[in-house]
């Protein structure tokens, strides 16, 4: 009678054990978007939220530009339909390995007229990122050298807001009942 109880009771240990699996946050909805420019320049979009954003390489340019700089490339990313975006957009240019290492300005221009610069050096995969909160004209003119240029070593695997710890504990108590289980099976078998 004691081991048909405390076979119940691991087993119920282990029931409650399952759920660990869906303790992890849930993933935000995730917008992406990519395009190319006539040069074959790429630009990447990426955002929290839900519909659809269109990404295409242009001949229009930011209005900011200056006269005689060389546009590299210029992309046109706009909404398709009902978009929400939560928080900011990420944005990656990739203007080829040849350009490592080279400055590259983003002159911007928004949908309401305003406009803005963006800078950022070329890492050793040939791709700029840069964070923008609104869809725009983005049009880039690549730079010299920057001077002590690097690749960019920084980037971090995002927050997924899972508490190990409970995961681990929950994983913890499966354990110790599987264990308890094996062990009243053995000694029912050897009987």
């Amino acid at each position: 009678m004691k081991k048909r109880i405390a076979s119940i009771v691991c087993a119920a240990m282990l029931m409650l054990a399952l759920p660990a699996l869906a303790w992890a946050a849930p993933s935000p909805s995730v917008i992406n978007g990519s395009g190319t420019a006539s040069n074959g320049a790429t630009m990447t979009i990426t955002a929290n939220g839900s519909g659809q954003i269109a990404v295409e390489g242009t001949s229009d340019t930011a209005s900011n530009v200056p006269t005689g700089a060389n546009v590299y490339a210029s992309f046109h990313v706009y909404k398709v339909g009902e978009v929400n975006i939560d928080g900011t957009i990420t944005l990656t240019f990739n203007v080829g390995a040849a350009n490592a290492g080279r400055t590259a300005t983003i002159y911007v221009q928004h949908d309401d007229g305003a406009t803005e610069v963006l800078s950022a050096v070329v890492d050793a995969s040939g791709n700029i990122t840069v964070t923008v909160d609104r869809l725009s004209v983005f049009s880039i003119v690549m730079g010299d050298q920057a001077a002590g240029a690097t690749a960019d070593k920084s980037a971090k695997s995002p927050a997924t807001g899972v508490d190990m710890g409970v995961v681990a504990g929950g994983s913890a108590v499966a354990l110790c009942g599987a264990a308890v289980v094996a062990v009243a099976l053995r000694k029912k078998v050897t009987e």
